[in-house]
């Protein structure tokens, strides 16, 4: 597109093109992920879900990266675009794919309840070694 296309051929048109590319990825991740699900304690499913969408961002940004060698190899025109500008986005999404990971793990660890295992019992004033006592 870089080299050919008389419409993308601009710094700013193709920035934005990627800039395009990148919110349809973070859009068709979204549509994935059950935030009902996380708050109803199914976290296996979206486990699943949240490793691919953080997958899926960081592919993008490689699949970016290897475009980048090759056009700095093949094309007398260099890419020169901030990365900042096109991956901003999908940086923030990754980073919060990954915080709702942590709080299904957490959620995975600490609320056996919900799966019918019983919870540990931790000792206080009122625990049962103190009134066997």
């Amino acid at each position: 597109i870089w080299s050919i296309s008389t419409h993308y051929n601009t710094t700013d048109r193709i920035t934005g093109l990627l800039r395009k590319m990148s919110n349809e990825i973070i859009k068709r991740c979204q549509v994935t992920l059950n935030l009902q699900d996380i708050f109803d304690g199914r976290v296996e499913g979206v486990l699943v879900e949240l490793q691919q969408s953080i997958n899926c961002g960081k592919e993008w940004k490689h699949a970016y990266r290897s475009t980048c060698r090759l056009v700095q190899a093949n094309c007398a025109r260099k890419w020169d675009f901030s990365e900042g500008s096109i991956f901003a986005q999908v940086d923030a999404f990754v980073q919060r794919c990954c915080d709702l990971e942590e709080i299904c793990k957490g959620q995975l660890q600490f609320a056996a309840k919900n799966r019918g295992e019983r919870l540990p019992e931790f000792g206080g004033t009122r625990s049962q070694e103190i009134l066997k006592s």
